[in-house]
């Protein structure tokens, strides 16, 4: 993929939440450092689930903040096993692997790799 600027498929998210309330920290941004201004990595709620689709050129802090983060929390990531960030926190989460490469945005073009679900669930065992 050309940029770190791409939506999750809306059926996936419906798949993953069944129309229950999730955080975003990482909101689809226009401009390249609209994550950084927004402060993505800051304070997450606890009270309902945190949904991160990270940058895919750096996925690492947005891992470990996950992994930390005492509330339930679902990723969406490039399946990319050999990286130390999967490496350090494939423990902490369940992990799902997507039999299918996401159409991304438009949906008119397919993700050159392969992604994977990450799920920690949280106090009360849901994510």
């Amino acid at each position: 993929m050309a940029n770190d600027h791409w939506s999750t498929p809306k059926w996936l998210l419906e798949l993953l939440f069944d129309g229950r309330p999730f955080f975003d920290p990482c909101p689809l941004m226009s401009k390249e450092d609209g994550l950084k201004a927004n402060d993505g990595l800051g304070r997450w709620p606890t009270d309902r689930p945190v949904f991160i689709n990270p940058p895919y050129s750096d996925p690492a802090p947005w891992v470990r903040k996950g992994r930390s983060h005492p509330g339930p929390v679902v990723l969406l990531l490039k399946c990319d096993p050999s990286t130390r960030w999967w490496q350090e926190s494939v423990d902490a989460f369940r992990v799902t692997l997507i039999g299918v490469r996401l159409r991304f945005g438009d949906g008119k073009r397919a993700a050159d790799f392969p992604s994977a679900i990450w799920r920690k669930d949280g106090p009360k065992g849901r994510p």
